[in-house]
């Protein structure tokens, strides 16, 4: 029986839940760096993002190589242009794979959010990823 119900709800698996970090396999947001060298999936939980502390998963491909860019030291400034202030840093992980961990992500007030992004190491680049909060 335990095999039948894993068999059934594998078959049930439509690839639009969490991946194995939790985070949706459809990105929320997609964007390129500035120079265009990078392209940016980015997921977020919950997703989509709202007012709080929230996480974000970055999946950075170089698109010159098509491949997956590790080895980036990633900076992450939470900004609001309205207001001209920004908000605490938050911490930023590397996962591998492409894949950089941006945790305690506070979005405190409602409005227009930016995420002024820096990469450097191997490529240096920047990305400014936007969105609301409700």
């Amino acid at each position: 029986m335990a095999v039948a119900l894993a068999a059934a709800l594998a078959g049930c698996s439509s690839g639009t839940g969490p991946d194995p970090n939790g985070f949706p396999v459809q990105p929320y947001l997609t964007v390129m760096s500035d120079s265009k060298a990078l392209r940016i999936d980015i997921r977020s939980s919950p997703q989509p993002p709202t007012r709080g502390n929230i996480d974000l998963e970055f999946t950075v491909t170089n698109v010159a190589e098509g491949k997956a860019q590790d080895g980036l030291e990633v900076q992450v400034d939470p900004w609001m242009p309205a207001h001209d202030h920004g908000a605490i840093q938050p911490t930023v992980k590397p996962e591998g794979n492409g894949k950089y961990l941006i945790t305690e992500v506070d979005l405190f007030m409602a409005g227009h959010w930016e995420l002024r992004t820096t990469f450097s190491g191997a490529v240096n680049d920047h990305a400014t990823p936007a969105f609301d909060i409700n």
